[in-house]
């Protein structure tokens, strides 16, 4: 998809592009450390919080969740991906974590940092972790959906949970490195098509074949008897997802090829090595009932753990 281009810059308070709306508290008080599950639970309840709106891309709760990211990869010290049109006579332009593009009715973002690799020799090898972040919003799109106008749709599975996900894979990334370096991803507009990880794949900031395997996560927080999804799944890939499958395994249902509906697909496209990680639909998609009291922290942890080890056989 050809939307235009825009470039969003971030100013020392990571100030929204457009409008946007008070986030609740993001950081525990002094001197309180959370462990994993609580701050991953965090993260997905701040993404799927009343005050988000449900993430509707060109809103200001899309715009807050945008913002929310780029100012936690800011914190971690993460180099932005982007750059702005603001260039000095050298033609050196600002860094940004936002991607900005536009489509007929709205303007939204794609966010972006990468963590240096260690090894200068395979500094043109990424491995990225991507997920969309934005949602429905109050928007009703299926006949089962009974719940009144104007209701609240929010997302915590679909997909702050993939969200939640990358930004605690950034984490950890920032504190042990892999040899590569690892690009973060979070996409806009992923429910009016895959608008953007289209966007980044047609006008990307570095050639696309620098990337060695995308790991997609979306709707990964409903975990049920240890299933999960893995599309993009290629013979290369699989002996890599099985020796990553322990402590306790999954039970591992792999397709070899995209499902075409998410993220991992323009990549795939475009020839890269693109893996979709999910664990499943549920009763709840796309519905109000999508709650973050829904979601299974425990198994989105094991998720995370999981991607975390293939990223790292990946990059042996």
């Amino acid at each position: 998809m050809n939307a235009p281009i825009l470039r969003f810059v971030v100013i020392a308070s990571i100030a929204a592009s457009g409008s946007s709306v008070a986030l609740p508290a993001q950081s525990p008080p002094s001197g309180v450390v959370l462990d994993v599950a609580a701050r991953v639970r965090e993260d997905v309840a701040i993404l799927a919080s009343e005050g988000l709106e449900g993430r509707l891309t060109g809103t200001p709760g899309a715009d807050s969740a945008a913002n929310f990211i780029a100012r936690r990869f800011w914190e971690l010290g993460l180099q932005a991906v982007f750059r702005t049109t603001e260039c000095n006579a050298n033609g050196e332009c600002r860094p940004s974590y936002f991607q900005g593009f536009r489509g007929l009715d709205y303007v939204t973002t794609n966010v972006g940092a990468i963590v240096p690799g260690t090894d200068s020799s395979l500094r043109s090898e990424f491995v990225a972790v991507t997920a969309h972040y934005d949602h429905l919003g109050r928007m009703k799109n299926r006949r089962i959906d009974d719940a009144p106008p104007n209701t609240i749709h929010p997302g915590a599975d679909d997909n702050a949970s993939g969200t939640a996900a990358v930004l605690e894979l950034a984490r950890r990334f920032s504190e042990h490195p892999l040899k590569r370096p690892v690009i973060l991803l979070a996409f806009g507009a992923e429910e009016l098509g895959l608008v953007g990880s289209n966007t980044f794949v047609e006008n990307p900031p570095f050639d696309l074949r620098e990337i060695s395997v995308v790991l997609n996560l979306d709707m990964v927080g409903r975990l049920r008897k240890d299933h999960l999804e893995i599309f993009g799944a290629q013979r290369k890939l699989k002996g890599i997802l099985e020796s990553a499958n322990s402590d306790p395994p999954f039970s591992l249902a792999m397709q070899s090829s995209s499902s075409g509906r998410s993220d991992d697909f323009p990549f795939s496209s475009h020839g890269v090595r693109a893996l979709h990680f999910t664990t499943g639909e549920h009763k709840d998609y796309h519905l109000s009932t999508d709650t973050v009291d829904r979601v299974n922290v425990a198994g989105l942890v094991r998720v995370i753990d999981y991607v975390e080890r293939v990223a790292r056989l990946v990059d042996r």
